[in-house]
Formats: structure tokens, sequence, C-alpha cells
């Protein structure tokens, strides 16, 4: 096997959330890391956000197909 071909591992890597702004100290490649998204502010583990989104989802697609109904009684 090849020698020093593994990178360093930072058993203290600081990882924070820019959604919630949580701060993490988990095991990484790299000393200081970014994410987007959260186990605090994820819809799926919080199971808030989902549902507000899915119904968002529903009323677009309603308003859309209306509009293209009401485009078809006119011509």
């Amino acid at each position: 096997m090849k020698s020093a071909i593994h990178p360093e591992m930072f058993k203290d890597a600081r990882t924070t959330c820019t959604t919630c702004k949580a701060v993490f100290m988990i095991p990484g490649t790299v000393k200081t890391q970014q994410i987007e998204v959260c186990r605090m502010c994820h819809p799926v583990y919080t199971g808030k956000k989902q549902s507000e989104a899915r119904g968002g989802r529903v009323e677009r697609f309603r308003k859309i197909q209306a509009a293209a109904k009401g485009k078809k009684k006119a011509a």
C-alpha cells in the first residue's frame, strides 16, 4: 500500500449551518465547513416546513390549471 495518501482527519472540525446558525463539532477532513441545511432545520427531521412547501406547490399547480382552462374556453 502507498503511504501518506490518506487525507488528514481533524477530530474537532467545526461545521456551521448557514440557515439556523447551529454549530457542530464533528470529525472531518477540513478544519471548518459550512452547510446550507442541518438536522436542526431540515424539513424531513423537523416535519414543519415540508407540509407548508407541499401546500404551496399544490396551490400553484391549481392556479396554473385554472388559468389554462380559462384560455381554452376563451379560444
